[in-house]
């Protein structure tokens, strides 16, 4: 109700009388307090969101800038009054600095991010300012590291009163606004533009139709690598034109097969992948990571080598791409921004080993991100958690996976089709399977039920295919023989009995699924799973909890 009120355009509260507390609900706190709250409390009426803000059914934490906070915002934006801000904007500016449930003080003082998101769907951050010249306590608590906060967790009947030093900085541009507002990326921009990427980068969600005529969004978040018009004048590319030319782009800009698309596309690779997350190396030995792209069949590489971290790089010229300091983890509405430091054009690596996360899909993403965040977990999403959560990947919104369910034991508790977050104990930061990124697919279908999925891009070559799986006392009854499965891939079939040899104890373990299977082009497959065993009906602990797969090169 509450995220209804403050999307809708009008104040549906506007003359209605609340109960009187001994305390004040959140904007009439505010209001008696006018000598610090005046300025942020004229936002709240131009925003139609101060009697919203009151509900005596709802709970709210609010960050309110103080009357010097608001001055100074306003200096900084060339205006005088909230009446020059436009409603829009205000609406915009007050849900980001709304949290709909109570952020205790504790939590708040534990610091990070925090894990309820704002009105408008974006999640804030708790720092401290640990540097030799600050005062410490109270001066060094700072929100976005863009305001300091000055009072903490004042009681309302309805909620929790923060007060800030500073007005924070909405996060409103999308990828594509970070693109056009920046003159340096120009080249790049208008490469986006004729290729059609637009619409995706300018948009933070996806519109999903069911078969039921029921519409759904879902947040679609991209990583972005951005070439500026001096890295493209450093390869003699000095517009547009240019930089077709030097693709050999044909004139069909929109068509996937087409060069220059096909370029762009190579820049974006689906979620937001932060430096850390694209570099997360011992720095003490060499490694490197297969990353699939927007591109058909196009990946690219980060590479750990001595010490030193490249995208692409290349042991013959000893050389690589390397992202631009203090130009990386740029924040958008819908995705990060990196700049790199070369035009990046697409590149074919030769084989190496590919880490397939079965749960490693946008939508996936997005629906657990979902779940997160209406159970106070925040963006969830490959972290792991103080206890277990399965939620369901059988959704509309779900079509990374295909599957076929026949009946199963009707007393399961496991998800026929399900993401699995795991736990980790009190005191520990590995969960208690030590699963590859703290997930796992559960796959609990019924005897002849299926699932297929596409893999990420494999290069051409011979692969090893090897199975990681989880194993737990409730699955003792399998590991005398296993559970049959059957595996199919370009038409190449294998019979594995899964389990088989495993330990009845919480696990991860592996097998080969194939021995060897040869690809003759660079591209993604389709995998599917087909389970062949007639307790996956009748078992009521049956299932598959499906870690990862690894594609492994065969030399000859």
């Amino acid at each position: 109700m509450a995220l209804i009120l403050l999307f809708s355009c009008d104040d549906p509260y506007q003359d209605k009388h609340f109960q009187a507390y001994e305390e004040y609900p959140s904007s009439t706190y505010l209001d008696a307090r006018q000598e610090d709250f005046s300025k942020w409390i004229e936002i709240l009426h131009r925003a139609d969101l101060y009697n919203a803000l009151n509900q005596a059914s709802e709970t709210f934490t609010l960050f309110v800038p103080d009357n010097d906070a608001v001055d100074a915002f306003y200096k900084k934006n060339g205006i005088s009054s909230a009446e020059e801000l436009g409603q829009d904007f205000a609406r915009e500016l007050v849900k980001y600095h709304v949290i709909n449930a109570e952020i205790s003080q504790k939590t708040f003082l534990m610091g990070g991010k925090l894990t309820t998101p704002t009105i408008s769907e974006d999640y804030l951050t708790v720092s401290f300012d640990e540097s030799e010249g600050s005062e410490g306590g109270l001066n060094a608590i700072y929100l976005n590291s863009e305001a300091r906060v000055t009072e903490l967790a004042n009681v309302t009947t309805n909620g929790l009163v923060y007060v800030l030093n500073a007005v924070l900085t909405p996060l409103t541009q999308t990828l594509y606004d970070r693109l056009e507002e920046n003159a340096g990326y120009s080249i790049f921009r208008e490469a986006v533009d004729k290729t059609g990427w637009k619409k995706r980068l300018d948009s933070p969600y996806d519109t999903v139709y069911s078969d039921l005529g029921r519409v759904s969004y879902l947040k679609k978040n991209f990583t972005l690598f951005a070439v500026t018009n001096e890295i493209f004048a450093q390869e003699g590319i000095s517009d547009l034109n240019a930089l077709i030319s030097r693709l050999g782009a044909s004139t069909d800009y929109t068509s996937d097969q087409n060069a220059l698309r096909n370029y762009i596309g190579y820049h974006l690779t689906s979620l937001s992948n932060y430096r850390e997350d694209l570099f997360p190396f011992d720095d003490l030995r060499d490694s490197t990571i297969i990353w699939t792209t927007q591109a058909v069949d196009g990946v690219f590489s980060t590479n750990s080598v001595g010490g030193s971290h490249y995208i692409n790089y290349s042991k013959s010229s000893s050389s690589g791409i390397s992202l631009v300091e203090g130009k990386t983890d740029i924040q958008a509405k819908n995705g990060i921004i990196h700049e790199v430091d070369h035009y990046m054009p697409v590149w074919s690596p030769d084989p190496m080993t590919v880490i397939w996360d079965l749960c490693e899909y946008a939508d996936v993403a997005a629906v657990v991100n979902t779940y997160g965040a209406a159970n106070d977990l925040g963006d969830c999403y490959q972290k792991y958690q103080t206890a277990e959560h399965q939620i369901s990947l059988q959704g509309d919104e779900i079509t990374s996976y295909t599957w076929k369910q026949y009946s199963t034991a009707s007393a399961s508790s496991w998800k026929p089709l399900g993401y699995m977050l795991t736990k980790a104990n009190t005191g520990t930061t590995v969960n208690t399977y030590k699963a590859y990124k703290n997930d796992m697919l559960i796959v609990n279908l019924g005897y002849m039920g299926s699932v297929s999925m596409q893999t990420p891009v494999l290069l051409k070559g011979k692969y090893q295919v090897m199975l990681y799986y989880a194993c737990a006392g409730s699955l003792s009854d399998f590991i005398n023989g296993g559970s049959k499965c059957q595996f199919t891939m370009d038409d190449q079939t294998s019979e594995v009995y899964v389990y088989n040899g495993a330990k009845a104890s919480v696990g991860i373990y592996s097998m080969a699924v194939f021995n060897e299977i040869e690809f003759d082009n660079t591209a993604a497959r389709t995998m599917k799973l087909v389970l062949m065993d007639s307790r996956a009906t009748s078992h009521t602990s049956y299932r598959l909890q499906l870690d990862y797969i690894k594609f492994i090169p065969v030399t000859d």
